[in-house]
């Protein structure tokens, strides 16, 4: 299907989908300066605590050179004292980068495990499609990328050289540690004014991959159709469960037919069951009805169960038009009803005597 095609925004369902193969709008450039800004807040805060560290870590060796005689049995003290400084180094530095790196990505896309995506498709190494991809908006939009980043970042490298220049080269007159700060300060400078670039090609690129990314899993006219049906489910086997339902309904109302009172009918057409518990309903109750098939398996049921089967044409159709099943019978009908069941209850007592 070509890609004109696709002209809806993709459902819910579509999107749970691609996210579960890993398919999401991240920007990796808002990661980097993300990274960027971290490190350098980090590094501006803690910069004067690394350098001492670091002067202790080399003032700590050369005064242990004077007595420590380096042998194969004290390398692995020396060893371990290196690694402990080293540790202390760069330990909070790693921690905070880590977690950073796992908030930037939870930002973006939430937290998602991916099984998915870790499965081997065999058409990302197929050559037409990586022919494709080659030539698609998205490569296209990364090479767009690259190149303003490139020229960008080396225009404004060049100009924070050549203003910085002429000052770096009298420093050569000046002490080591003044050479240290100078240079530790115009790098922070450059870092920042790079910071400030990435961050807004950031914003753009996390704008473009949005954009790819609601463009790459938009959907047919009849996708959104098919997953409907499908959702809804399909006709065919919608009606094979409501027929389910109804046999089911069917028995059950069969078997409440075996609690009925008398049912009522119109010899050929319709069949109300009726249930009757003195002290206990206010009203007599449909228990069961039905018309043709149904009536006459309803007078089967009652004649198995020696239930009273009694003719009254009309009374019968208002009783299958106006009651539900499970439902007490209106007060328009009672008098009706009372007649029959009372013209019951006289042959009960008829056939105990």
């Amino acid at each position: 299907m070509p890609d004109q095609d696709k002209t809806e925004p993709a459902t819910p369902k579509r999107r749970q989908e691609a996210r579960e193969e890993g398919k999401v709008a991240k920007s990796v450039e808002l990661n980097t300066a993300f990274l960027l800004l971290i490190s350098i807040i980090f590094f501006y805060f803690f910069a004067k605590t690394m350098t001492e560290t670091i002067e202790n870590m080399f003032e700590y060796y050369i005064n242990m050179s004077a007595w420590f005689d380096i042998k194969l049995s004290s390398l692995g003290i020396l060893l371990k004292t290196i690694n402990e400084f080293i540790l202390k180094l760069v330990l909070p530095f790693f921690i905070l980068i880590t977690a950073a790196a796992f908030l930037i990505n939870v930002v973006q896309v939430g937290f998602m495990i991916t099984p998915k995506a870790l499965e081997i498709k065999f058409d990302k190494i197929n050559p037409v499609n990586g022919l494709k991809n080659l030539f698609s908006l998205k490569s296209f939009g990364e090479l767009v990328k690259s190149l303003l980043k490139a020229i960008v970042m080396g225009y404004i490298l060049w100009i924070f050289i050549k203003h910085n220049l002429p000052i770096w080269l009298n420093l050569t007159k000046t002490q080591p540690n003044t050479v240290f700060v100078n240079l530790a300060k115009d790098t922070f400078s450059i870092v920042s004014y790079i910071l400030i670039f990435i961050i807004f090609m950031a914003i753009l690129d996390y704008l473009f991959q949005k954009y790819t990314f609601e463009k790459s899993i938009m959907m047919t006219k009849q996708e959104v159709k098919d997953e409907y049906k499908q959702m809804e489910g399909d006709p065919k086997v919608k009606q094979k469960i409501r027929s389910m339902q109804m046999e089911i309904a069917r028995r059950r109302m069969m078997e409440d037919v075996k609690k009925a009172t008398v049912v009522v009918t119109n010899p050929t057409h319709y069949a109300v069951a009726l249930q009757y518990k003195q002290n206990e309903m206010n009203a007599p109750k449909v228990v069961a009805k039905g018309i043709n098939l149904i009536a006459e398996k309803i007078k089967e049921v009652a004649k198995e169960n020696d239930i009273p089967i009694v003719e009254r044409p009309q009374l019968a159709r208002e009783l299958y038009q106006k009651v539900k099943i499970g439902s007490e019978i209106p007060p328009e009908l009672y008098q009706a009803v009372a007649e029959i069941l009372s013209y019951i209850y006289r042959l009960k007592n008829s056939a105990n005597f």
